[in-house]
């Protein structure tokens, strides 16, 4: 029987090659998604031009096209060809719905009838990619998250486009040209900034006041506060006085309750919570996932990155000991008090099939296949592989540790003004075990307060005090603070806070947020690349175009901007993994929702205002004529295109035609067009320029020179090249190969 294995990318393939050979036949690597969705025009010639058209094919659903840029094609030959004669297909891509649909699709494109078994896999180390072949199942155990994955593309291609169609022809006024994008998970992650932008803009600090009180006690004087909830503040100062001058001169007894008390540890990490962390060190959530993996996939050193849940599995207790084993003995951490770990099992806990019911993969911790090499793979690390690391080990060890124990302690006195009790009081902590806290304080937020710090004073449960003064402090209001990427990730992750209703909220708890792990940093790179979103010192802001497209949807369809709407509909996906419902069923609610949307934003009414911005050539022209003028340009000048086109004078019209491409330039670009096994574009034979655009995104190493690379890398010898592992120009490839190759 002629067996094949698809990977999802020629560094799995790599991984799967050291792990099974060929045992389970030629390992043939994808390069991602192979296949794409035909655009709207190839499935119907009349939506080429932009309109409010619903795009719903009549079919219900859009076909798969051949991909064949990027030198995909010759991947997508080798698959077609080994198709033809194969008995058995081996799908051993990673474990999500998004990649189960890059091998599947294969399959069902060129009509594939034979046996299909899944590989599943959390790790890419040899010893877990043996165990995941040896135990492949029939892939028609996996039919519903395929399904889940082929209604998100099919769903998402009609809603956005459809509605990007929509906003752009209908909200762009004539003449301008602007594309407005609009998408199920975009739009309402724009939102959630306006909102906060929103909320920035509208703040006006208040003045409110809190109280001090010198007491005196049988061993001296010492203070406690009057501190009221946030909805209880004392915004009129005469109510703080009136306050503090009923309780000058009070006597009675002073309140002292201690008790011990214990904290549990968190769990280990998913892909949100590393970003929000990473977030704190500058990160973008883009740098935060491709760190992370590259730890999994080419250190092998963590398990599986895209992790959506924070659980272990029950049957991982084991392997999880185990790391902590080799963590601890190992030294990555010294000078612990505990040296077995604590296993707290149930939703309460760590490990929990309960908790990830429904899910591919658990939390991401280090990868318990490779325990025996941990000393040797972490000291290879890179720092910035080596910061994200040590965040994952040490909280996955945190995890397993002791309670945190401590010994609190308030003192507190009632003051009765008006008939009421006003609460003066102070708490003190003192540790009795760090517990977890001792591999984790460099990551606790919640530093103790500097009451909290303060030694108390010595005041027995009943002693008689009194107040001796009181202290008025002033306080101002804070602004709610900007979203960072982290923070972002965090809040599309936690959508149900964004809801009222209740019943809605413990629905959507249930749910994931909107989008997933693995593509809510390309939605953040998506909007700012769009110039709908800014980033300065780590902060997001929303642009005015962004801000003006907030406030028109508000009026005109709110439910683009609801976090919670788009939430439901990934509760929905989630629905047919769990086999609640089916793909057409939830392909036909979505674009429901994407026609009721069409049908409001069609309406004539407001335009945006959309400011036309300055080419950096145009704004480098206008400050090389105002040097030699001698005259200023403001920084508003500078932005202003009306101003800098006043400025130049009208544009020359371009008469000369482009320059064409050089001899040599042509057959240097056919050479690469032959190597991908594509023609090369009538378009980029038009110019030098074009052609060579062509060339750059077109030119990378060869596999060949990959392969040595990659060995070369994982051995600790070289470090990854720019571009590292799929797209490394040749220039940098021979520059490396030469070296290396000359050094042996």
């Amino acid at each position: 029987m002629k067996s094949i294995v698809i990977t999802e990318k020629p560094s799995q393939a790599r991984n799967v090659m050291r792990a099974v050979g060929s045992r389970y036949g030629e390992v043939l690597a994808a390069q991602g998604h192979l296949l794409r969705l035909q655009s709207p025009e190839e499935a119907n010639p009349d939506w080429k031009a932009w309109s409010s058209d619903l795009l719903r094919p009549q079919g219900g659903r859009y076909g798969l096209v051949a991909d064949r840029t990027s030198g995909k094609g010759e991947r997508l030959d080798k698959i077609k060809r080994a198709l033809g004669s194969a008995d058995q297909v081996i799908i051993a891509t990673d474990c999500d719905r998004e990649v189960q649909a890059i091998g599947e699709n294969l399959l069902h494109f060129y009509g594939y009838k034979g046996r299909v078994l899944r590989a599943m896999f959390t790790a890419e180390d040899e010893k877990t990619l043996c165990a995941a072949f040896a135990s492949a199942k029939p892939n028609t155990e996996y039919q519903p998250l395929y399904d889940a994955a082929v209604a998100r593309a099919q769903a998402d291609q009609v809603f956005n486009l459809s509605l990007t169609r929509t906003a752009t022809t209908k909200l762009v006024p004539t003449g301008v040209r602007a594309v407005i994008g609009i998408g199920r998970v975009r739009t309402p992650t724009l939102g959630v900034v306006c909102r906060r932008e929103q909320e920035l803009s509208d703040f006006k600090p208040r003045d409110y006041f809190e109280l001090t009180a010198d007491v005196q006690g049988e061993h001296g004087v010492f203070q406690l506060h009057h501190r009221p909830a946030d909805s209880e503040r004392y915004f009129e100062k005469a109510k703080a006085e009136a306050i503090a001058a009923a309780a000058t001169g009070w006597h009675g007894p002073a309140s002292v309750t201690q008790e011990n008390r214990r904290q549990a540890p968190g769990k280990p990490v998913d892909l949100p919570s590393l970003q929000k962390q990473a977030a704190k060190w500058g990160w973008t959530a883009k740098k935060t996932l491709d760190v992370a993996q590259a730890l999994y996939e080419i250190h092998k050193l963590t398990t599986y990155p895209r992790a959506a849940v924070r659980y272990l599995p029950e049957n991982m207790v084991e392997g999880a000991s185990a790391v902590f084993a080799a963590l601890v003995g190992g030294g990555y951490v010294k000078d612990l008090d505990w040296q077995a770990p604590t296993i707290r099992t149930g939703k309460r806990g760590v490990f929990s099939d309960a908790g990830l019911a429904g899910e591919s993969h658990h939390a991401i911790i280090p990868n318990p296949a490779v325990i025996e090499q941990f000393a040797k793979i972490i000291a290879g690390l890179n720092a910035d592989e080596q910061k994200l690391f040590d965040f994952i080990a040490k909280t996955f060890l945190a995890s397993l540790g002791p309670d945190y124990e401590y010994h609190q302690t308030q003192i507190a006195i009632n003051v009765p003004v008006n008939s009421q009790a006003v609460v003066f009081k102070t708490v003190g902590r003192s540790t009795i075990h760090p517990g977890w806290r001792a591999v984790y304080s460099e990551f606790i937020e919640d530093k103790p307060s500097s009451d909290s710090e303060a030694e108390l004073p010595q005041v027995r449960d009943g002693e008689g005090v009194g107040i001796s003064a009181v202290r008025i402090d002033a306080k101002k209001t804070k602004a709610p603070a900007r979203y960072t990427e982290g923070s972002l990730i965090e809040a599309m992750q936690n959508a149900w806070r964004f809801v009222e209703d209740e019943g809605q909220r413990a629905r959507l708890k249930e749910a994931k947020g909107i989008g997933t792990p693995a593509t809510r940093d390309t939605i953040i790179e998506g909007l700012k690349k769009q110039g709908f979103l800014t980033v300065s010192k780590g902060k997001l802001f929303a642009s005015d175009t962004a801000m003006q497209l907030y406030h028109l949807l508000q009026g005109r369809c709110p439910s683009l901007l609801d976090p919670a709407t788009t939430a439901t509909m990934e509760a929905r996906l989630d629905d047919i993994v769990s086999g609640r419902a089916g793909a057409d069923e939830i392909i036909h609610e979505i674009c429901n929702s994407a026609a009721t949307a069409i049908d409001v934003l069609g309406e004539q009414g407001q335009q945006l205002d959309i400011q036309r911005k300055p080419s950096p050539a145009m704004v480098k022209a206008a400050k090389g004529k105002a040097e030699r003028e001698g005259k200023r340009l403001t920084r508003k000048d500078l932005a202003s295109y009306d101003t800098l086109r006043a400025y130049l004078g009208p544009m020359k019209e371009r008469t000369e035609e482009p320059s064409a491409p050089s001899p040599a330039q042509l057959k240097f670009a056919l050479s690469i067009a032959e190597r991908l096994s594509q023609p090369l574009p009538d378009a980029a034979k038009g110019s030098a320029k074009a052609l060579s655009s062509w060339i750059d995104a077109n030119n990378f190493a060869s596999e060949s020179q990959m392969k040595w690379i990659s060995k070369f890398v994982e051995e600790g010898k070289v470090k990854k090249p720019k571009g590292y592992p799929d797209k490394v120009s040749p220039k940098v490839a021979k520059a490396l190969l030469d070296k290396m190759f000359k050094k042996k």
